[in-house]
C-alpha cells in the first residue's frame, strides 16, 4: 500500500489494472466547485483511452460544465456496486478537465463513445448539440478491498 506521502509514478501493471477497471465500468461522478466554492457532483457516462484520459458528453450549460470552465481542476470517482466490504473496488482521479474544441479530438472521443455505448446512435442529434470533455489524470487512487481491508494504491502521472 502506498501512503499519502509516498506517491510513486504509475507502473505498467497498475496502469493495466486501472485501464481494465475504467473499461469495465460506465459511470463516473465528477466533483466541481461553483462560484461560491460550493462542491457539486454529477454522474455521467464516460469512456477512457489507453493513456487513462477520460471523456464524457455534457451540455455546456450544465452546472458541472460551467464550473469547470472557471476552475478546470476536478475530482472524479467510480466504483462497483456491492453490499459486501470485501468487494469494494474503485478508482479516484484528480486532474485537469477541459472541453474539446479540436474536431479531431472530438471525433476520437465520439468513436470511443460509440464503441462502448452503441445505444448512442439513437441520440446523435442530442450529442451533436452537446460538447465532449476530457480529463487528463494527474493523481490516481486504486481501491481494492478484495486484496485486503482498506487496500489502496496511489500514484501520479506525468
Amino acid at each position: 500500500m502506498t501512503g499519502e506521502n509516498e506517491m510513486a509514478k504509475i507502473t505498467e501493471a497498475q496502469r493495466t489494472e486501472v485501464s481494465a477497471f475504467l473499461k469495465k465500468h460506465t459511470t463516473l461522478t465528477i466533483a466541481t466547485v461553483d462560484r461560491e466554492a460550493w462542491p457539486q457532483a454529477a454522474s455521467l457516462f464516460y469512456v477512457s483511452d489507453d493513456a487513462l484520459n477520460l471523456y464524457w458528453v455534457s451540455g455546456e450549460k450544465s452546472r458541472h460544465s460551467q464550473n469547470l470552465e472557471r476552475v478546470s481542476r476536478v475530482a472524479i470517482s467510480m466504483h462497483n456496486e456491492t453490499w459486501d466490504w470485501r468487494d469494494i473496488q474503485g478508482v479516484q482521479i484528480d486532474g485537469q478537465a477541459r472541453r474539446l474544441i479540436d474536431p479531431d479530438e472530438t471525433d476520437r472521443a465520439w468513436a470511443l463513445f460509440r464503441d462502448k455505448f452503441p445505444f448512442t446512435a439513437e441520440f446523435v442529434d442530442q450529442i451533436a448539440r452537446s460538447s465532449f470533455y476530457t480529463l487528463a489524470p494527474k493523481w490516481i487512487r486504486l481501491i481494492d478491498n478484495s486484496k485486503e481491508f482498506g487496500h489502496r494504491e496511489e500514484f501520479t502521472l506525468p
